[in-house]
């Protein structure tokens, strides 16, 4: 899944923490869990340099939490973010309608498309 634009977006552990949740959002959005997905979820942790405690704090972290951490990022990091959960959405080969609504919704969410580069 490696994508290119991560190399260029340092994530702070806040945000980390979000995008984590909302990478799991999408994949459990269809109801269920591929190996593709599982296999992306492992790389987008590799690629974002997230280590086993910041994953469990994630995994503390409600939706609303990430999304107010997602609205605050600046708009660079918000477009590497839109290209993490398309990959995430496509993992398994397939976009579901859910997967593409719950995106949609958490891009309205955190000001993507109010803003200009």
């Amino acid at each position: 899944m490696k994508t290119k634009n991560l190399e260029k977006a340092q994530f702070e552990a806040v945000e980390k923490k979000a995008i984590y949740v909302m990478a799991h959002e999408v994949v459990m959005a269809d109801g269920t869990v591929h190996p593709g997905e599982l296999e992306a979820m492992r790389q987008l942790q590799e690629d974002i340099d997230m280590d086993n405690d910041l994953i469990n704090e994630a995994k503390n972290t409600t939706v609303d939490e990430a999304l107010v951490s997602l609205h605050n990022m600046t708009f660079p990091k918000k477009k590497v973010l839109a290209q993490i959960l398309e990959n995430m959405a496509i993992s398994d080969k397939h976009l579901h309608e859910k997967e593409m609504q719950l995106i949609i919704q958490t891009f309205k969410n955190i000001g993507i498309g109010e803003e200009t580069e």
